[in-house]
């Protein structure tokens, strides 16, 4: 019952951010670092540029120079 209720009135999102690192010297392949978030709101997403809100509340903004990809889910 909580669950359909969630689903009802809710939004929550899994936002997945993947960042590319230097590139290792071994190989020609970049590294990339993985990041997830949990949101409920989502104001600004671009390649350089990602914000929101978290489900703590938090403003989560992230900016880069390099463009970034992300991955969005919806849970509710």
């Amino acid at each position: 019952m909580i669950e359909w209720l969630k689903r009802l009135w809710l939004e929550e999102f899994e936002v997945t951010i993947w960042f590319t690192k230097d590139k290792n010297p071994l190989d020609d392949s970049p590294a990339r670092s993985k990041k997830i978030f949990n949101m409920k709101k989502i104001t600004t997403k671009k390649q350089n540029h990602f914000k929101g809100v978290d489900v703590d509340g938090n403003e989560i903004e992230i900016k880069t120079t390099a463009p970034f990809d992300y991955q969005i889910k919806k849970i509710y």
